[in-house]
């Protein structure tokens, strides 16, 4: 076989316009109709051509000179035979795209890309060639050795033979054999080398297809040993158990489409293996071979899927565009170990005949893995339904701002593992402290490993963000859907670093320690100082004067509600707006040995936008029962920044040399962006208090205080 690449510069239109320039592979936004032409000469003479596209979005006729040769759906890899219609010279191949209104393929779920958006290629092969190879194996129950089998389709003689060679990562020999046409040799593979995402290993599979003893066609493929099942409610990988901790990825890259190059690829999937994760859902639709390969050379275990997103099943031409994509990505993709299972849809409504007939084609083209679908469905609906197609593990998406929604799924989806296939979403986007919290009750669930409730996996909603125009807040603004851990320029959110840490504890590597963010049912108890009416009776006036002095920035409105962290509102419905001539004051405290004080911003000035850096904003004065007092000047820039997070018409990032960020939140992302932050003091415990008290300092700045805790 040899292939020859048609990439490059092709004839471009739109409609039926004039004809520009276009370098394939390619992805645009939607245009309709769109037409790709490029001529092109084989010198080279070979017994059978064949016409070779990897993928195109979302629909496509081809045409070789004048003769229509047939259709192609998105994303998958289709080939043509052109030996009787192709010619020396001057060959014209043209391409008819639709990327709109086809039933299946456009979603409203993501920004649409249409085009030639892989590879294009002559193949040239003998009259005797090899179609498909798929390798699987079967591990023995002490996992040290293997029986490895090699199934050939190839159109060849009836009395032609097959030479299977395996090599090791290291390129040594393992084993060498030969089975005949239409034969299903197993071999045994003694100390066999185990791949999983901690080590990787990978062999060298080579077959060649012997006629009269000569080779007349090989192909090579990367393989790897490795075993995924289930134990009731977890999934075990070579016989351990393993959860399944990930996250979703789109193909598109900023404005990259479904076009992405290997660096960009590599950059992203090495990021997500450093986070902590093990698996990748790659959504929502078969991504590049690229991703695959590397995938298996990292050590990220994938799930792919055919493309569809609240689509309806029941529709003809969508249930079978679908099959038809998830049959061939299974078989181009088989071979890889990072693939751990097949998912038929993403929230979709059921209907029992799709349901049964995707998972049919999964089983039937690849009988060695698991089938599910990614669902938000109702739990007692995916009880009936999952099992009635015998799905061999549930899923859920359980979106909320408790975990009631998830706990519930766990609960009555028991029989068989659970795995969240996506969760978070704009619920924890801005939010890392109930991220968090979600994680911690995620481990409580595997660990608890219960017939009562039990979790096996979880793929937080998503990775990076990306462009999505129809949703609208909370998901989106301005064009972009923001709940990723990275942002489209791959730079970490605001959860990434509680969304890493969470990771590690299903490995048992860390513990919850902080208490400020420990939850009501937490051990630690933490006192609650501020809510006092008094102090909340005049904020809104106070809000509104500010606003209304406030004239350099008058795109800013008002605040009129706190910010709520998690499950419970650690924030009071407003904030204490302190003017020069008040302050906040609590008596009798008693002993503690850490102040937190949620706020630390103001609406006036502010650190980086106003003010001079270190000039005293308030005074934080702590007496003692034993009549001693402290007192420490709370200063711009070292204790408070601006509330602003945005400035004109750009995002800004307010830091503090002695606070931390605790929040961010807005009402309109267009129009308000706010940050809280949160300063700690450590006192000495022995020491009771008598009165804490934080006045302000200076008419030019209104500090904001949200709340204050005491431990």
């Amino acid at each position: 076989m040899k292939a020859i690449s048609l990439n490059g510069a092709w004839s471009y239109r739109v409609g039926y316009g004039a004809f520009s320039t276009v370098t394939v592979p390619f992805s645009r936004l939607p245009v309709g109709r769109s037409e790709c032409v490029r001529t092109f000469d084989l010198d080279e003479s070979a017994a059978r051509v064949f016409l070779k596209f990897d993928g195109i979005t979302y629909y496509a006729k081809v045409f070789l000179n004048g003769v229509e040769l047939g259709e192609m759906l998105p994303y998958c890899e289709y080939e043509f035979e052109i030996t009787a219609l192709v010619q020396k010279k001057n060959n014209e191949l043209r391409v008819v795209l639709e990327d709109i209104d086809r039933a299946f393929g456009p979603t409203e779920g993501w920004e649409n890309f249409g085009g030639i958006i892989r590879n294009v290629s002559l193949v040239l092969r003998n009259a005797s060639y090899l179609e498909n190879v798929f390798f699987h194996s079967t591990l023995s129950s002490d996992y040290q050795s293997a029986e490895m089998v090699t199934e050939i389709a190839a159109q060849c003689k009836a009395d032609a033979r097959f030479a299977v060679e395996l090599y090791s990562q290291d390129g040594a020999l393992v084993v060498s054999y030969e089975q005949a046409c239409g034969a299903c040799t197993p071999v045994r593979i003694d100390h066999v080398a185990l791949w999983s995402p901690d080590a990787p290993t990978l062999y060298t599979l080579k077959v060649r297809l012997l006629e009269a003893g000569d080779t007349v066609d090989e192909s090579t493929c990367l393989v790897g040993f490795r075993e995924i099942t289930c134990d009731r409610h977890r999934f075990l990988l070579n016989g351990k158990p393993l959860f399944l901790k990930g996250v979703c990825k789109h193909e598109m890259v900023g404005d990259s489409g479904h076009c992405p190059t290997p660096e960009q690829i590599e950059k992203d999937l090495r990021m997500i293996k450093e986070m902590g994760c093990n698996f990748v859902r790659l959504v929502h639709y078969p991504h590049q071979t690229y991703t695959l390969e590397l995938a298996d050379r990292i050590g990220l275990l994938v799930s792919e899927e055919p493309g569809l997103w609240w689509s309806d099943t029941a529709n003809e031409e969508i249930a079978e565009g679908s099959k038809e994509v998830l049959r061939r990505t299974i078989l181009r993709d088989r071979n890889h170990p990072s693939i751990a299972f097949w998912l038929c849809f993403n929230e979709c409504i059921f209907t029992e005949r799709y349901l049964m007939e995707s998972a049919e084609v999964c089983r039937k083209y690849d009988p060695t893995r698991m089938v599910s679908g990614a669902n938000c469905m109702s739990c007692e609906d995916t009880l009936v339904y999952y099992n009635q197609c015998g799905f061999d593990f549930y899923t859920m998406h359980p979106y909320s701002n408790t975990f009631e929604k998830a706990q519930r799924s766990a609960e009555i989806l028991h029989d068989k593992p659970l795995l969240f296939t996506e969760w978070g979403g704009y619920f924890v986007y801005n939010n890392p402290h109930l991220l968090y919290d979600f994680m911690t009750e995620m481990n409580r669930l595997y660990q608890s490993n219960s017939d009562e409730g039990a979790l096996a996996g979880a793929f937080l909603w998503f990775f990076a963000e990306l462009n999505d125009y129809n949703r609208g807040e909370p998901a989106c603004t301005d064009g972009v859907l923001h709940e990723g851990v990275v942002d489209l320029y791959r730079r970490p959110t605001m959860i990434y670093d509680a969304f890493c840490k969470g990771l590690r504890l299903f490995d048992g590597e860390e513990e919850r320690h902080d208490a400020f963010w420990q939850t009501a049912a937490d051990a630690i108890p933490m006192r609650r100082l501020c809510g006092s009416a008094r102090y909340e009776r005049d904020a809104l006036a106070q809000i509104g004067a500010a606003d209304a002095k406030d004239k350099g920035n008058k795109r800013h409105r008002v605040i009129t509600h706190g910010a709520v962290l998690g499950d419970t509102s650690f924030v009071s419905s407003v904030p204490y707006v302190l003017n020069s001539t008040q302050s906040i004051a609590f008596e009798e405290v008693g002993k503690i040995r850490r102040l937190s004080i949620l706020g630390m911003t103001s609406l006036l000035g502010g650190y980086p936008l106003g003010g001079t850096y270190g000039e005293n904003m308030a005074r934080l004065i702590i007496t003692y029962e034993n009549g001693t007092s402290s007192e420490i000047a709370l200063q711009n820039g070292v204790h408070f920044t601006t509330v602003y997070g945005l400035y004109n018409s750009s995002r800004i990032e307010p830091i503090a040399e002695r606070s931390s960020r605790a929040c961010a939140f807005g009402y309109d992302k267009n129009f308000e962006q706010y940050v809280m932050n949160r300063f700690d003091l450590s006192l000495d415990g022995d020491l009771a208090v008598q009165r804490i008290e934080i006045c302000a300092e200076s008419a030019d700045y209104l500090p904001l205080i949200y709340d204050v805790f005491a431990e």
